[in-house]
């Protein structure tokens, strides 16, 4: 007997939540993202949302189990700067029944559609690009602190329905101690010398100066770019003073010209994800005590995570990011190299030649490939996609074994 599926939208996230232990049952690589960062994104907490471009949906099995769930969502004050009206969808989860995939689908595209929107784009994050980018098409390990992760059949669900390939999303993986250090140590200095340029890192009790200055640094480096909103102080400090407690200071640079005006920023945090075995997703009188105390006493190697990179384009091709690393590497005697096995640089666009060349002469290489998709709604509406580069090197990983 055939069972059925019924979809409803949903204002609370209760079955929202519920969902992934549905998908993700059994499977030991998977660590549930935390709750509160989901919710922060999908609500009135998020900068972007205006109270009237954000829907959330799940579907039932049988009017009780929550097997699926999608976001859609528009990000209109983007869109006024687009030829092309483009929605979003994200946060898409799925058994693996066609018919739950048909159902999450056709309610997310038909709003996008009566909304006047011409394309979509999924699945992606509703606001900033730094984090849940993209469907995880290559290199199944553990996921890092706010990646996309998902099973690989999500790729044909995808595709079945017309989605196409429009954007890579690289996370690149180093070790520490491989790092070129005295090739970054010897060039840093001459950078210093010939422009008067300096850096500094984070100071944990003044967090405020700090989210202003990466503010600038991130203002200066993005402008130019299509999907470009400013930041300001009071979007990065929130951030900033959630992130104190597992902050080290020597995971973030800041780089500046000689009249000390902020020109760059390259920040990493470590990745929590290595401490959240048992936690579910929930920072509560449970899961807090759990990560705690692995995060003080856990021997495991810990990895960081690159969250953002950016050096304004008139120093661009001056030595800046070199700079920026090799602060991070000697700093604190050398902390980060006895403290980090890994480093992983997320959401790296696949068609950045310049940052993924970077990135390679830092000694990274590709390790997980998201792509972001993009389907027409309306007849006639066209697009260019991104450049992609070849990733077949990469290796896929093992869906749910190991890390």
């Amino acid at each position: 007997m055939s069972k059925s599926y019924q979809i409803t939208e949903v204002t609370d996230f209760k079955h929202f939540h519920a969902v992934l232990n549905e998908v993700y049952r059994g499977n030991d690589q998977y660590v549930f993202p935390l709750r509160g960062d989901i919710e922060t994104v999908l609500s009135d907490k998020n900068r972007v949302y205006d109270g009237t471009n954000l829907k959330l949906w799940v579907v039932l099995e049988e009017g009780k189990r929550p097997v699926g769930r999608i976001a859609a969502f528009i990000d209109r004050e983007r869109n006024e700067e687009m030829d092309l009206p483009v929605g979003g969808i994200g946060y898409f989860e799925s058994i693996e029944v066609d018919a739950v995939a048909e159902l999450l689908f056709n309610a997310a595209e038909g709003w996008l559609k009566e909304e006047g929107m011409h394309a979509v784009d999924g699945p992606i994050n509703f606001g900033e690009r730094d984090k849940f980018w993209g469907l995880l098409v290559r290199g199944w390990y553990r996921p890092i602190y706010q990646e996309t992760y998902n099973p690989p059949y999500y790729q044909r669900m995808f595709e079945d329905r017309s989605y196409r390939p429009h954007e890579q999303c690289f996370t690149m993986r180093g070790i520490v101690s491989q790092f070129p250090a005295e090739k970054l140590k010897k060039l840093a200095g001459l950078v210093r010398e010939k422009y008067g340029l300096y850096t500094k890192t984070l100071d944990k009790n003044n967090l405020l100066e700090g989210a202003e200055d990466f503010a600038a640094a991130y203002n200066s480096a993005f402008t130019h770019l299509p999907y470009f909103k400013p930041l300001s102080s009071d979007d990065v400090y929130p951030t900033f003073k959630q992130m104190k407690p597992i902050m080290d200071p020597y995971l973030t640079s800041l780089a500046y010209d000689k009249n000390d005006k902020p020109i760059g920023m390259a920040g990493l945090i470590p990745d929590i994800n290595c401490f959240m075995k048992g936690v579910n997703g929930k920072m509560d009188w449970k899961g807090l005590p759990r990560f705690l105390w692995r995060l003080k006493f856990q021997k495991k190697p810990r990895n960081c995570k690159g969250v953002a990179f950016g050096i304004a384009s008139k120093y661009q091709g001056m030595g800046v990011y070199p700079l920026m690393i090799d602060a991070m590497y000697q700093g604190g005697d050398q902390h980060n190299r006895r403290t980090y096995k890994y480093v992983d640089l997320a959401t790296i666009r696949g068609h950045n030649d310049v940052m993924v060349s970077t990135c390679r002469r830092m000694s990274t290489e590709v390790h997980r490939v998201h792509i972001a998709y993009r389907k027409a709604l309306v007849s006639g509406a066209t697009w260019e996609a991104f450049s992609m580069m070849d990733v077949e090197h990469v290796e896929m990983g093992v869906y749910g074994q190991g890390e």
